[in-house]
């Protein structure tokens, strides 16, 4: 157990993401936080010679043709391997600069699946009470005295993450930005925003597997041409039918997959895009005054959705491309390889509930962005209302249509 404590008074610290340093609320020091240097992750199939991943971030076309798969070449900057878990120096250390992908293939379900039933208790250093933690809970704030706490042994040897984004957004900006996230929704009942109720916001590293990978393979469609010819009386269509084999490749950079089962996946699918720029390697410091959370889940799930995304955005791509000088074009099959690099990184989100009319709705904010994400009610008479607006509107210009043909034919 490490706690993050004021050199000057011994009060607790915590991080402020407004100055990206660790304050003391007590006697108001500040302590700057340096972060350490950062080195390029390995790309897949950069070791024995292959082509690595191009410089995009989500994913990039690496190539395409009728006989093979492009190369593009590129590098991008990753978190990594920090300081040891025990380090208690109020500046972040920077004696290594060493970053490397997690190792993901060594995971192994005995730290990847936490016991439900066997909750361990901690002691506070500060007052020496017991504090219950969940099992995949990394940092946490003692409900006695308010002392800030990371659970060391959750975050070292093979559970260490690899980087840490830092909170950007503070706390107290986010009505406004629920406000903002409001504005514009036109079907809320009308009183939500007098009667609505923000519950209380936690501050959560959430754990993700970010990904490079590369996806490559052969493509085959179904495509068609049609033209029509005026000859005589009639008109002569013609329709040209014709199959495509392309091979193609596309990279992905910094493909973030949450890897928490307590917090909805489409959530935080929702909250992207991260700025993977802002990844600093992991220390302890960036989690006081914030919970934090491990991953708990297999890496044959979170692989598995990782290659779907990929898979999924490299077909839509490729049959993009493959349709250009064609009338339609549809997928006939497809043969595709994926290598993945993984590294575990820990993304700043705020969570709280909205309750309005006796129901609450869930809401996530990125704490890097400030992007809000949530469940909104909706008014069925405002509804109808709005969709009759439109659909009287959509009515009306086309029976304005209909008579202007009408008159102009007469």
């Amino acid at each position: 157990m490490a706690e993050q404590k004021c050199p000057a008074c011994g009060a607790p610290l915590r991080f402020d993401p407004a100055s990206g340093k660790l304050v003391c609320d007590y006697c108001g020091t500040t302590t700057e936080v340096k972060p350490e240097g950062q080195k390029p992750m390995k790309k897949p199939g950069a070791a024995s010679g292959k082509p690595g991943a191009g410089p995009a971030q989500g994913g990039q076309a690496a190539g395409q043709s009728d006989t093979g798969a492009g190369a593009p070449q590129g590098s991008q900057s990753s978190p990594g391997q920090g300081q040891s878990a025990g380090n208690t120096d109020n500046n972040i250390d920077s004696s290594t600069d060493s970053i490397e992908g997690f190792d993901f293939a060594n995971i192994t379900d005995s730290v990847t699946v936490p016991d439900a039933g066997n909750l361990p208790v901690y002691n506070c250093v500060s007052c020496g009470a017991e504090v219950i933690a969940p099992a995949e809970q990394v940092a946490l704030t003692c409900p006695y005295c308010g002392n800030n706490i990371v659970l060391t042994d959750k975050v070292s040897g093979k559970l260490r993450p690899d980087g840490v984004i830092p909170f950007r957004i503070q706390a107290k900006d986010l009505p406004d930005a629920v406000n903002h996230f409001y504005k514009d929704k036109k079907l809320l009942p009308r009183r939500f925003f007098s009667e609505s109720t923000m519950g209380r916001v936690t501050g959560v590293y959430v754990p993700f597997w970010v990904f490079n990978g590369r996806v490559s393979g052969t493509f085959e469609f179904d495509a068609q041409t049609t033209s029509s010819a005026r000859r005589g009386d009639y008109i002569i269509t013609k329709t040209d039918y014709y199959h495509l084999v392309r091979e193609a490749a596309m990279d992905f950079e910094n493909l973030p997959v949450d890897a928490s089962t307590r917090i909805e996946d489409r959530l935080m699918d929702s909250l992207e895009p991260f700025d993977s720029r802002e990844t600093k390697p992991f220390d302890m410091r960036y989690l006081a005054g914030f919970t934090a959370d491990r991953f708990d889940q297999k890496k044959e799930d979170i692989s598995a959705r990782a290659k779907h995304r990929m898979q999924t955005s490299t077909v839509s791509a490729v049959t993009a491309q493959a349709g250009a000088g064609y009338g339609s074009v549809t997928p006939a099959g497809s043969s595709l390889h994926a290598q993945l690099d993984a590294k575990y990184i820990l993304f700043p989100v705020y969570m709280f509930d909205i309750s309005h009319a006796g129901k609450n709705y869930h809401f996530a904010v990125n704490g890097q962005t400030g992007k809000v994400v949530g469940d909104l009610p909706t008014d069925s008479g405002v509804s109808f209302l709005y969709f009759f607006k439109r659909f009287a509107l959509v009515s009306g210009g086309l029976l304005a249509y209909s008579v202007g043909k009408y008159l102009l034919g007469m």
